[in-house]
């Protein structure tokens, strides 16, 4: 009887211990909502870079929220031509009113593309080619987290289509639209993830294959080797592309839309409000990315991470980042054999 009252005493605690931890939790996020209303704005990095997309047209993919929505309402309020790429029509549409609205430039639009939809992808630039003679700057923003496992249309795994496949095929679909501007920039957004990953992942990555995802670490690396390809393609951008600007981006660790497929149970709630108190905000995030549309050209072929800093990029073996761009290219449907 001892024992189990003994027992029963230590689970009411533990209940008691973390409802604590959820409700200073939830106290913090509180607080911290009420002070941002009262105008007390948080301290963080900012881009003060010159004005120099005013007039340009830009694309940003995944634009109708997160950090692509914050890199919209800055662009459109240099008075950039913005094209916002997403994959929710209602939501898109949605996005460019409202920032039309806000910033009352006129010049915000919404064009259809799901970069997990190669047929999509086409579609899109097709559709852009037919209102634009250039293009300044492509900001490759859209990305996905800790997806359900699954295969696309094109029989592709989700996450590498998005993050990698369909940003590789519609970036060289563009190029020709690029260089036709004055002074293009393509804009990658990573993620320090490819670090936890190797080049050797990624070769050994089968994307026409369903993964098995057992947990948190699983989507951490699976997410890793579609970013770490990112800057494979970068490399090859920087040798081929001439004339045109290459930019990585990390914008650092920004609570979006990204992680709706994560911590979801009750026992991950208390690491859910955490990530949500102290990950930086989407306006706070974007900025590594606007950094990289306003900086002078020294920036090129550059690695921006979320402290504003131009890192150099790391070096990559240039017959492996030929292989690897040549398989992409058949597997996208670019190239064939």
């Amino acid at each position: 009887m001892e024992r189990n009252t003994h027992k029963m005493l230590t689970v009411v605690l533990t209940y008691l211990r973390s409802s604590l931890s959820y409700l200073a939790a939830a106290g913090y996020i509180f607080l911290k909502k009420c002070l941002l209303l009262k105008g007390v704005e948080e301290v963080g990095v900012r881009c003060c870079c010159k004005n120099r997309v005013q007039g340009k047209v830009v694309i940003i993919t995944g634009a109708n929220s997160g950090i692509g929505y914050s890199t919209a309402l800055d662009l459109a309020n240099k008075g950039a031509k913005v094209y916002l790429a997403c994959r929710r029509s209602q939501e898109g549409e949605e996005a460019a009113q409202k920032l039309r609205t806000i910033t009352g430039n006129s010049q915000v639009y919404y064009l259809h593309l799901d970069l997990a939809q190669l047929s999509s992808v086409r579609s899109f630039v097709a559709a852009l080619t037919k209102r634009e003679r250039k293009v300044d700057a492509l900001v490759n923003n859209a990305a996905i987290f800790h997806h359900p496992p699954g295969l696309t249309v094109d029989n592709l795994e989700v996450t590498y289509h998005t993050n990698f496949l369909g940003v590789y095929l519609l970036t060289s679909l563009l190029l020709d639209l690029l260089q036709c501007a004055q002074s293009p920039r393509i804009v990658l957004i990573s993620s320090e993830a490819h670090k936890l990953v190797s080049v050797a992942d990624l070769l050994d990555f089968n994307p026409q294959e369903l993964r098995v995802l057992d947990d948190f670490s699983d989507h951490v690396k699976n997410y890793g080797i579609s970013k770490l390809g990112l800057h494979l393609f970068a490399k090859h951008l920087i040798q081929t592309s001439k004339g045109v600007e290459v930019v990585i981006v990390d914008p650092g660790n920004v609570w979006t839309d990204i992680y709706r497929h994560s911590w979801q149970s009750w026992s991950q709630f208390p690491t859910r409000l955490y990530c949500y108190s102290f990950m930086k905000d989407t306006l706070e995030g974007a900025q590594s990315t606007i950094h990289a549309l306003n900086a002078p050209s020294h920036i090129h072929g550059k690695y921006i991470n979320s402290l504003l800093d131009a890192e150099e990029e790391k070096t990559y073996d240039s017959v492996v980042v030929k292989q690897f761009i040549t398989a992409s290219s058949v597997l996208s449907g670019l190239h064939s054999l």
